[in-house]
């Protein structure tokens, strides 16, 4: 629970930057009830005092969220949707490209224009959670992370070189043809995924081949499919002497709720995880398949039928 005049620490600050955590409000109380706070100094009227600061409207769970700016001390965004009670949301606060932008989880919920010359104070940033100037509001509230965007994203951009494939969360439908990747020794593929029922036979989730279904090396890299009536995760990763191989973890899926799959080969393995939780391995890939022409990324492919689920934000990652 959060506690009145918590300093936890101190940041250097930058032009671009992203502050993210998660809070579960258990009430509302009158008058302002701060969340946490970023400060060179004070609570207000100079800027750097608030960049950012994030309290409770009074008797409400809706965020009052301010960045200090040139020209405006006090600026910020302030989302309409009120926090749900006794549950964790994840909140994003990023100031970059000009812009201060709010998610809940990875929906955007507010926008401010006006962030072409953010606040950046030489002093480091002391960080309250939550500060000493106000009564902490009533949540529980963790893994706050302070990001200096400038040269992160510009290093994952090349290093990395990240595709996003899926954006949106939608149904599963059979030979959805969502483009192509350029393949590579190591890599990540991450998807959500939420699933409603079970089905009979082989249910398709995604699929990334260099042609077709089975039976050679390229044509499963990776590939995800259901096990008939379950929502346990059967996946597949093309390697050398193995154009079938993978990993396939116990545990089933809850249904009518997220999970975050994420399947990694780097290191001479195969790793799946839910959540970040790692759920299934395999110690055979030291030499992973790695094709010389584009792989086709179907969400879900033309040879099975679909799962009975929703999938987004499916991204493909170079690890190299």
């Amino acid at each position: 629970p959060l506690r009145r005049n918590k300093y936890v620490g101190a940041v250097r600050a930058a032009k671009s930057y992203q502050v993210s955590f998660n809070i579960k409000p258990w009430g509302t109380a009158h008058g302002w009830r701060n969340v946490l706070h970023f400060t060179t100094g004070g609570n207000y009227g100079r800027e750097g005092w608030r960049i950012p600061g994030v309290w409770f409207f009074s008797r409400t769970t809706r965020l009052h969220i301010r960045a200090s700016r040139r020209g405006g001390h006090n600026d910020g965004c302030d989302p309409r949707q009120h926090l749900p009670r006794h549950r964790n949301t994840k909140v994003t606060i990023r100031v970059a490209f000009g812009r201060l932008d709010v998610f809940y989880g990875r929906r955007l919920v507010c926008r401010n224009r006006n962030y072409r010359n953010p606040t950046v104070p030489r002093k480091r940033v002391k960080v309250y959670v939550a500060d000493p100037w106000y009564h902490r509001a009533p949540a529980r509230v963790g893994q706050v992370v302070y990001r200096r965007l400038g040269r992160s994203v510009r290093r994952v951009r090349r290093r990395w070189g990240g595709k996003m494939m899926v954006r949106r969360t939608t149904p599963l439908r059979r030979n959805k043809y969502v483009g192509a990747v350029r393949a590579a020794k190591s890599y990540q593929v991450s998807f959500n995924i939420k699933p409603w029922g079970t089905a009979h036979g082989w249910r398709n989730v995604l699929h990334f081949t260099t042609g077709g279904n089975y039976g050679r090396y390229g044509w499963r890299m990776p590939a995800v499919w259901f096990f008939s009536r379950t929502t346990r995760l059967h996946i597949r990763a093309s390697r050398r002497g193995g154009h079938n191989d993978g990993c396939d973890p116990r545990q089933h899926l809850p249904r009518h709720r997220n999970t975050r799959v994420t399947i990694r080969v780097a290191h001479g393995r195969m790793d799946v995880f839910y959540n970040r939780r790692l759920v299934c391995r395999s110690n055979n890939y030291r030499h992973p398949t790695v094709p010389r022409k584009r792989v086709k990324v179907y969400v879900a492919d033309p040879w099975h039928h679909p799962a009975p689920a929703r999938v987004g934000w499916v991204s493909y990652r170079r690890l190299r």
